[in-house]
């Protein structure tokens, strides 16, 4: 994957953001990632650290029709808004997904992900602090 845009944003600040509005949008390149389709993804990153945690992504992310490898560096969680997308993990686990559906993939994995229609999703990547 190519570098991934990173902003500064205070741990003690609130975010605030709209899906809807045009403002805060950044490019999300997937570059030699893609297998298929021009996706297009775009990203509105709420928070790019926490109090508690070294990373933490919070972000709105959209992406037209393509199909893409994805690495789950950190784990992460997220609901698709809008949307039916695919991911089939490295182990052969599928789960397909539509508006309103939820999950949470640990640390580690890795699959490929396929975007059948324009979605929306919103998402939270986390890295565990160190003790």
């Amino acid at each position: 994957m190519n570098t991934r845009p990173i902003l500064p944003n205070p741990i003690d600040s609130i975010a605030t953001a709209s899906l809807d509005t045009a403002e805060g949008w950044l490019p999300y390149p997937l570059g030699d990632d893609v297998i298929e389709g021009q996706p297009d993804t775009r990203m509105k990153l709420l928070r790019t650290v926490g109090v508690k945690t070294p990373h933490k992504s919070v972000a709105f992310f959209t992406s037209h029709p393509a199909k893409f490898h994805w690495r789950f560096d950190n784990d992460e969680a997220f609901v698709l808004i809008e949307g039916r997308i695919a991911i089939t993990l490295d182990d052969g686990e599928r789960h397909e997904m539509g508006p309103g559906d939820a999950i949470s993939v640990p640390a580690g994995r890795k699959g490929v992900c396929e975007v059948f229609e324009f979605s929306r999703k919103f998402t939270v990547v986390t890295s565990a602090v160190a003790d």
